[in-house]
């Protein structure tokens, strides 16, 4: 018999960043144009959203950029204004494909902007820049898919060592990028990345997943993003708006989660869990079961410390409680209770009836 015994749902979306990212690219629904949250660079008719093959392999939605062939107005995107802390480190990322030809150039930068919005992003040694670029230029192939990543540093950054980059879809590190700083009164952050100044009409270049996160420990490493690997695949896909993990364990505040499909090192809050149990134990009703006698279970408590085909509690501390298994044999003593109560109530009018 198999049985199911609700106790509350578990509740909880699996992220595997602490951070959220500042950026929210599910706005990207198939048309032109802007959608909330990014603006487009150049015509609607160069800005298109289309469902094609991401950097995992996976179908879902990308920014196309086409080229004009005759202006500079290629198309891109600058995002909305974000707010932030200048005395704090932000990277930028996003992930950006060309095909058909290397004419015309690659962009990829930001904004940081004052009150006034007036340009206060600066080189690392303190100069000026009023329009910083992490990368101008060529992909290094075209036809792939790369990671691009810079850094804004905090006004107080005296580092001139140059971290951004682009890495591959294995995870190499292809390229060194140009990292900024902030001045003490940027105010607004924005994330722009284009395909610029291109005269062939055939080339296109597409965009996926940009990112802004503050640099507090907290943000997922340059890995955690590629997440790819020799097969190219992300860990997670998604199924009509259901998220799924194909193999290996997940862990939640625990770094190994072991043999456990999912271990969570903390509290869970739901409103029912659904434990699958084979074996109810409704065969302590059928006649051919053992019922220990009274005196079999004292013997055992005495010896054991503990109820028949209970765990003990070093057992317990060890392995820790199975909610279905621990549910089942709960029952098995509530139901041998049940037998001896009957057995005790035959006995009373036994004893009564002689009286």
């Amino acid at each position: 018999m198999k049985s199911l015994i609700p106790f509350f749902t578990l509740l909880f979306f699996v992220n595997g960043f602490s951070q959220t990212n500042l950026i929210d690219a599910s706005t990207w629904s198939a048309g032109n144009g802007n959608v909330p949250g990014f603006f487009k660079h150049g015509t609607d008719a160069k800005n298109l959203r289309e469902t094609d093959v991401d950097p995992f392999g996976q179908s879902n939605i990308v920014w196309k950029g086409l080229a004009d062939g005759s202006t500079i107005q290629d198309g891109g995107f600058n995002t909305q204004y974000y707010v932030v802390d200048p005395s704090k480190d932000f990277r930028f990322t996003v992930w950006i494909k060309k095909i058909n030809s290397n004419d015309g150039n690659t962009l990829f930068g930001f904004h940081a902007l004052n009150t006034s919005e007036t340009a206060t992003s600066q080189q690392l040694d303190g100069t000026p820049q009023a329009s910083p670029y992490f990368y101008w230029g060529d992909l290094p192939q075209l036809d792939e898919w790369y990671l691009l990543v810079g850094y804004a540093y905090g006004h107080g950054h005296t580092d001139l060592n140059h971290q951004g980059g682009i890495y591959d879809t294995s995870g190499v590190k292809v390229a060194t990028l140009t990292d900024f700083k902030l001045s003490t009164t940027s105010h607004w952050l924005v994330h722009r990345a284009y395909l610029y100044n291109d005269p062939n009409a055939s080339d296109q270049q597409f965009f996926y997943g940009p990112t802004l996160y503050e640099i507090n420990g907290q943000e997922p490493t340059i890995q955690e993003l590629i997440n790819s690997g020799s097969s190219g695949s992300t860990l997670w896909a998604e199924n009509n708006g259901n998220i799924h993990f194909d193999s290996g364990n997940v862990g939640i505040g625990i770094s190994d989660p072991g043999t456990d499909k999912l271990a969570v090192n903390g509290n869970i809050r739901a409103k029912e869990v659904k434990v699958e149990i084979t074996n109810w134990p409704d065969y302590v009703f059928e006649k051919d079961y053992k019922l220990p006698t009274l005196y079999e279970v004292e013997q055992h408590i005495k010896k054991k410390g503990h109820l028949i085909n209970i765990p003990s509690a070093s057992e317990i501390n060890i392995g820790g409680v199975d909610l279905g298994e621990m549910n089942k044999l709960l029952l098995e003593k509530i139901e041998e209770l049940t037998l001896y109560i009957i057995q005790q109530e035959k006995r009373i009018q036994k004893l009564e009836s002689k009286k």
